[in-house]
Order: C-alpha cells, then sequence, then structure tokens
C-alpha cells in the first residue's frame, strides 16, 4: 500500500483542492488523514462491527452497528449521513469561502442545498462558540478603533410582512483590523455605551462621527476620543480624523451578505460572528476551524 504523507494542520491552509482530493482519494486514507488531524480517533471499537475489521468505530459513529456502547466519544462528525470525505470537502470550501449554493452542488454533487446551508451552519456555530469562550476585545492604548453604525436591510413590504431595518453596530482597531459587530436594537447612549466598554480596552483612541459623540462618550474618561463632521467633511481637514476604516467594514460585510444570497434576521447575528472570525484569522482559516473543533470536541 502506498504511504501517504500528510499536511500538518500547521500547514492546512496551504492545501488545495487537487492535494485534497489526493489525502482522501479513499475511505482508508480519509480516515488516516482526519486522525492526523486529530478530528476522528485512533480507538476503535471491541464490537466486531465491521466485516473488514477496518473502521469498526467510523460505523458505530454512523449508527450502522445500532450500538451505542461501541463508541461512546462524540466527534465532529457523529450522526451525519455524509461521508467523512464530503464533510471533509465543505469544511475546507466552508474555509476557503466557496459560498455559491449552486457551484457546491456542481464540484460535491450529490449533496442537497439544504444539507451544504446546514454544514455552513454548523462551521458558523463553531465561530459563536469561539467569541463566546474567547470575548473579543479590541484596541490599546497606542491604537485607534473607529466605530460607526450601519443599516441592514431596508423598510418594506414583502408578501403582507413588514420588514424592519435592522441596526448593527461595530468598530475596527486600524492597528490589528480585528473588530466586534453586534446586532442592536436601540442606538441610544444606554445601549452603545455598554457595547464600547465591553469591546473596546480603555485609553484606547477612538474616532467617530461627531453628532455621536456627546451621546455616547461626554461623561466617560476611560477613553481619548477624536472626532470628524461628516456633515462638513468625511476627513478632518485640521486634525485628519477619519472613520474610513469602519466604512470599509460595512462595505465587505454587506459584499458578503449579497453574495450568500442575505440572510434573516435571526441569522444576522452569526454571519457578523463569522465576519468577525474571519478577520481575526485571517490567512488561517482552516487551520483555526480544525483546532477548534479539537478543542470542542477532543479525540483519543
Amino acid at each position: 500500500m502506498e504511504n501517504i504523507i500528510f499536511i500538518d494542520v500547521e500547514d492546512i491552509d496551504t492545501m488545495n483542492l487537487r492535494i485534497l482530493y489526493e489525502l482522501t482519494s479513499t475511505q482508508f486514507n480519509t480516515i488516516q488523514f482526519l486522525q492526523h488531524l486529530k478530528l476522528l480517533p485512533t480507538k476503535t471499537s471491541e464490537k466486531e462491527s465491521c466485516k473488514d475489521k477496518c473502521n469498526k468505530w467510523y460505523l458505530a459513529y454512523l449508527g450502522d452497528t445500532g450500538d451505542e456502547d461501541s463508541l461512546e466519544m462524540e466527534v465532529f462528525f457523529s450522526k451525519s449521513k455524509l461521508s467523512l470525505r464530503q464533510i471533509f470537502e465543505l469544511m475546507y470550501c466552508w474555509a476557503r469561502e466557496i459560498d455559491s449554493v449552486s457551484n457546491l452542488n456542481h464540484e460535491l454533487r450529490v449533496l442537497s442545498s439544504h444539507t451544504i446551508v446546514d454544514w455552513r451552519n454548523f462551521c458558523r456555530d463553531i465561530c459563536a462558540i469561539y467569541f463566546c469562550n474567547n470575548p473579543q476585545t479590541i484596541g490599546d492604548p497606542d491604537h485607534t478603533v473607529e466605530i460607526d453604525e450601519s443599516a441592514f436591510g431596508k423598510r418594506k413590504y414583502d408578501k403582507d410582512r413588514f420588514i424592519k431595518t435592522q441596526w448593527v453596530f461595530g468598530g475596527i482597531d486600524i492597528d490589528t483590523r480585528e473588530c466586534f459587530l453586534v446586532q442592536v436594537d436601540k442606538r441610544g447612549t444606554a445601549t452603545l455605551l455598554p457595547i464600547i466598554e465591553k469591546y473596546i480596552l480603555p485609553v484606547t483612541t477612538i474616532h467617530l462621527d461627531e453628532w455621536r459623540s456627546n451621546r455616547a462618550l461626554q461623561n466617560n474618561p476611560n477613553y481619548n476620543h477624536r472626532t470628524v463632521n461628516h456633515f462638513l467633511n468625511f476627513v478632518d481637514p485640521n486634525t485628519g480624523v477619519h472613520t474610513q476604516n469602519i466604512q470599509n467594514t460595512w462595505m465587505l460585510v454587506k459584499k458578503n451578505h449579497k453574495k450568500q444570497g442575505g440572510f434573516s434576521r435571526s441569522l444576522l447575528t452569526s454571519y457578523l460572528e463569522e465576519f468577525m472570525w474571519r478577520q481575526r484569522f485571517d490567512g488561517e482559516p482552516l487551520k483555526n476551524l480544525i483546532l477548534q473543533i479539537n478543542s470542542l470536541y477532543p479525540v483519543s
């Protein structure tokens, strides 16, 4: 049997589709590759559930044995009817932002649109869990954070339903490019100030539109805030203060929103978390997806 040299998780983002298909050319290779990445356990079941005696634990995970004790450990692939290769292909495509459902249907052949959307949601769940366990904070005494708010969707009637504009408040550290994006129902000081204090470290310099400054920061000595009046200039001619980085962030978020065909109000937060996650792990999305799955679903 040919010995295959698998890619380590640290280098996984150098992998392209051609290499992926080579590493998962057979079921046996796929299992070994996923074990190498610590996505599957190496221990097998004591039950003789596989007549070929090759991957009994794999069959047990898919429920083919009907014996819940054949493998007690839960993994990311548990209870799925997809093959291991198909699931890892979906993980790869999500990490590489291959988003078109029609393209994925064409390339992966047997997958339904519903299945593709489900697995993309599972990957976004990993993003949400990451920020739950590792709350996002940006800024620093030597850093500048630009903050702003933006509307998602337009007020309109759709099939006798009133679609309400959804507001998002956010900020971006112009030194690290990390950001926070929070769905808000209200835009007053009582709502925005706690968000600022939660996500932006004290003594950070904050750039914002002048008309918002007194409402949110006038009584807060923890930040150095500088303003620009957007009714007069996009860049203050005297100080050079602007909020163009957060404005560009809104453009990117909404571009992704449009590319994915939009999303319901109930899913907006999960898409914002995905965007924040990608900003933080830019350049190594598949590596960090795998490592975070390892942490949530440890195997032996």
